[in-house]
């Protein structure tokens, strides 16, 4: 979106991206045996978000409302009949009114210190860690607040999905600017970025040739994650800043990078549909250790189903082999809808996953903001000597972080800033 703003704002832009395709964490797999697109990153759109809906509609992307129903299940049992949203809906009310008298503080001692049901409490505290990728004792009330009272603005509660994959969109924004051959390189890892004010050299080594090359500019836009910000000078990906920006680089390292495993899984058939209870439901939660959350492509009825690991849970996955993870996700999802290991997996046809935290371009899933972080944001957010600016989901200031709608946004008033400097 940067490239293509400042592209069309007239600026004689170079976008260097370290990957083979474009998108980052938009990673569609485009399988010609699956009846979908199969989302290995970004998912859903979440809510109506201006930035993004307007471009949907300029370039004629299809969208689609999900299947949001959501059902608690236990040893393979609904637990009850009313929505599993409900509950979590009211502890993330009496959040927000907390936060607006209370100093920040983590999540979990609000619930604490709330008169809400035990079972309500966990129900919060495991949508708060899977949804944000937080951890319950770290994440603060007031960026939560902010992001709950920001999804409420734009129908939040509110999921939609791209009917073509949601690389549809990167491939749109590509589309929009001028001569996009001589204007992005993929392919370009960034090793090193030395800069004076009002003056860049971006040393660039090709992930192909190992040639390096040297880039002169006037300014430069880093929209990397935050992971990579956080990251060691010496570490695979880490970019090398020549002098640091030293503000900056401590604002990163006092928010949290959230890690997330999620598995995508073919099956011969929507099995799950013979039990009435889960025909119509758009999201399963569960108390299993490792993969607790599973979603359908529900209105969709195909043969698929999403597993998700988040926060916490996700510990016990890092540095294990692919093998593995598809291993414990298909082992979770038995015991989750009551049906045995074995028969499981002869339903089986595919399995599909990416390892966003080994991932060097990313080193894990999204951010989130510790207790009393908050103005980290705000540094992050502000150009350095009007040369070094900074964008991406971990940048946004208006409670859409996390999101790629707040990506976008984030890249629009950078590149604003940009073309007005």
């Amino acid at each position: 979106m940067a490239l293509r703003e400042l592209d069309r704002a007239g600026l004689n832009v170079l976008c260097l991206e370290a990957r083979d395709y474009i998108g980052g964490r938009i990673l569609t797999l485009h399988d010609p045996l699956s009846p979908i697109p199969l989302e290995l990153g970004a998912e859903f759109i979440h809510g109506r978000p201006p930035e993004l809906w307007n471009f949907i509609r300029d370039a004629n992307l299809g969208v689609y409302d999900c299947g949001d129903r959501a059902v608690h299940i236990k040893d393979g049992k609904v637990q009850s009949d009313t929505d599993a949203w409900v509950p979590v809906d009211r502890v993330m009310s009496d959040m927000q009114e907390a936060a607006e008298r209370l100093p920040d503080q983590p999540f979990s001692v609000f619930l604490e210190n709330s008169s809400h049901s035990e079972e309500a409490k966990r129900l919060s505290a495991n949508f708060v860690e899977g949804f944000n990728a937080a951890r319950k004792e770290i994440v603060g009330i007031h960026s939560l607040a902010q992001d709950t009272k920001a999804s409420d603005e734009i129908d939040g509660d509110r999921s939609f999905r791209f009917i073509g994959g949601y690389d549809s969109l990167a491939h749109a924004l590509i589309n929009g600017v001028s001569d996009p051959a001589s204007k992005l390189r993929l392919n370009s890892v960034v090793q090193t970025i030395s800069w004076s004010s009002g003056s860049v050299t971006v040393r660039v080594r090709s992930s192909i040739t190992g040639r390096k090359d040297t880039v002169h500019c006037r300014r430069v836009l880093i929209t990397v994650p935050l992971g990579v910000l956080q990251a060691e000078p010496d570490e695979s990906g880490a970019i090398r800043f020549d002098p640091e920006p030293k503000e900056v680089l401590a604002a990163a390292r006092r928010l949290e990078f959230g890690q997330v495993f999620r598995v995508v899984l073919r099956f011969q058939e929507p099995f799950w549909e013979k039990n009435p209870d889960l025909a119509d439901a758009g999201f399963l939660f569960s108390d299993e250790p490792l993969f607790p959350t599973w979603w359908t492509p529900l209105p969709r009825r195909v043969p698929i189903l999403t597993g998700w690991s988040a926060g916490p849970h996700a510990d016990a996955l890092q540095g294990r082999s692919r093998q593995e993870v598809v291993r414990a996700a298909t082992a979770s999802l038995a015991k989750i809808v009551g049906i045995g290991n074995d028969a499981l997996n002869r339903l089986l046809v595919s399995a599909h996953f990416h390892d966003w935290h080994a991932d060097p371009f990313a080193r894990g899933a999204y951010s989130y903001v510790p207790a009393c972080a908050l103005p980290a944001r705000e540094i992050l957010a502000r150009p350095v000597e009007n040369t070094l600016y900074f964008a991406g989901e971990a940048i946004d200031l208006h409670g859409h972080s996390a999101t790629v709608h707040g990506a976008i946004a984030s890249a629009l008033e950078a590149a604003s800033l940009i073309g007005n400097a």
